[in-house]
């Protein structure tokens, strides 16, 4: 899979901000209002980037209801009246598609020295750290394991920690093929603690909260990145509806020793999601 993340911070350029070799971009915030509010190690936004902005609108207007209003060639995500995430045009590659993919934004409270603790660790650093205009400030990287995102200090501050809505994110998770050094990686820069829930499975949290999961996986293939679930009120009532739109049934609820509660997904563009029944009063997040 090609993965040209750093396309989200080079296509920016044409947004206002100076350009890859500039070092500043201009991204609108991530709340509606400022809230002054830090949440370090929390996942507190979601970029998709995909080579057909207008299909990848329709997809998820017709499956969740989203809606979406343009500022310049960013398009800002809504579910109801809160603000949910970004979509980004990207332009394929020479002679090859780029397929979209989510790229989820992670709260630090200092983005250069985080950038330093992931190059330290063995992560790589693809670009920054820079300023984001309105966003804040903002580096991208690769973890040790593979896997990207964008550590992110908010100018506004961070949204509230309220519980998942249904058609909202519930839940971010690494897959990899070797869990020790994923977690080893992830717990040291974002100073999360972890429990194993599973051989193949483990927590991330800080401050007592959940954050993400980390997946030990079989695939090659679909090893080395991170994958976003959206809470949904029946993933098997969805499948239908995501293939009239495009996209393309993964795993089905039970099927391949998944849960019964949850589906995997790709868009019409190709971007891989996750599907699950979540409620209010279950303990856990994950997805595995």
């Amino acid at each position: 899979m090609v993965l040209l993340l750093s396309l989200l911070l080079a296509g920016c350029a044409g947004m206002g901000g100076a350009g890859k070799n500039g070092g500043e971009y201009s991204l609108p915030p991530i709340t509606s209002s400022p809230t002054g509010e830090s949440r370090p190690g929390a996942f507190v936004w979601h970029d998709l980037l995909t080579p057909d902005a207008g299909a990848s609108r329709k997809f998820y207007a017709g499956l969740f209801g989203w809606t979406f209003r343009e500022n310049g060639a960013y398009s800002e995500i809504y579910l109801g009246d809160q603000k949910i995430g970004g979509l980004l045009p990207i332009k394929p590659g020479e002679g090859r598609p780029v397929p979209a993919q989510w790229l989820a934004s992670v709260s630090v409270t200092d983005v250069d020295k985080a950038a330093k603790q992931a190059t330290d660790a063995d992560g790589r650093v693809i670009n920054g750290p820079m300023d984001l205009g309105a966003r804040g400030r903002g580096v991208l990287i690769a973890g040790s394991s593979g896997g990207h995102l964008l550590l992110l200090q908010s100018r506004d501050g961070d949204p509230a920690d309220n519980p998942p809505e249904v058609n909202g994110w519930l839940w971010n998770e690494l897959w990899t093929l070797d869990l020790e050094p994923a977690v080893n990686f992830y717990t040291g820069l974002l100073g999360y603690q972890h429990e194993s829930v599973q051989d193949n499975y483990v927590i991330l949290s800080r401050d007592g909260q959940w954050q993400a999961g980390i997946h030990r996986i079989q695939d090659k293939a679909f090893a080395g990145r991170w994958v976003p679930v959206i809470r949904v009120a029946d993933p098997q009532s969805l499948l239908d509806s995501v293939k009239s739109l495009g996209g393309t049934v993964w795993v089905r609820p039970g099927e391949s020793k998944a849960r019964p509660d949850a589906a995997l997904i790709a868009d019409n563009q190709g971007a891989l999601v996750i599907l699950q029944r979540w409620s209010a009063d279950t303990k856990s997040r994950e997805a595995n």
